[in-house]
């Protein structure tokens, strides 16, 4: 007897790198590439939680950025660069280069990414407060 072998074909998704001209990593901020390629995509966008994972290279080292999505609806921004470590341990309201970068990547395509959180404002019980800076580093 023969055992029959089944093979199915996994689909893969594959992501693209983008490069966006940043400060670079020398005493002089030179203009250097950094290059953002997505590791993680929620299939629910939606959804709360993490929302995506992008590794970032072109620095002194390899980096990661993680965008996670709160319950009501905020973006929070996490970058594990150093600067963005050392701002995140004091609650500065920061957000490190690598961050800035790709939210400006992503916003000249079209892609909101400065959503505010709605909030209750006393007048009306309703809708959104007062602007706010709109993204937290940690």
């Amino acid at each position: 007897m023969r055992k029959s072998v089944s093979t199915k074909s996994q689909h893969r998704t594959t992501f693209a790198i983008v490069t966006v001209v940043l400060p670079g990593p020398d005493r002089k901020r030179s203009p250097a590439p950094y290059h953002f390629r997505v590791t993680y995509r929620n299939p629910e966008p939606s959804a709360p939680g993490c929302l995506t994972t992008w590794a970032v290279t072109g620095g002194r080292e390899e980096y990661q950025i993680a965008t996670e999505r709160t319950d009501d609806g905020h973006l929070n921004w996490h970058c594990t660069c150093p600067d963005a470590v050392y701002h995140g341990e004091h609650r500065h309201a920061y957000c490190c280069k690598h961050v800035h970068g790709l939210q400006a990547l992503l916003e000249a395509t079209g892609t909101s990414v400065r959503q505010e959180p709605r909030a209750v404002t006393p007048a009306s019980g309703t809708g959104p407060e007062a602007p706010s800076r709109s993204t937290r580093a940690a």
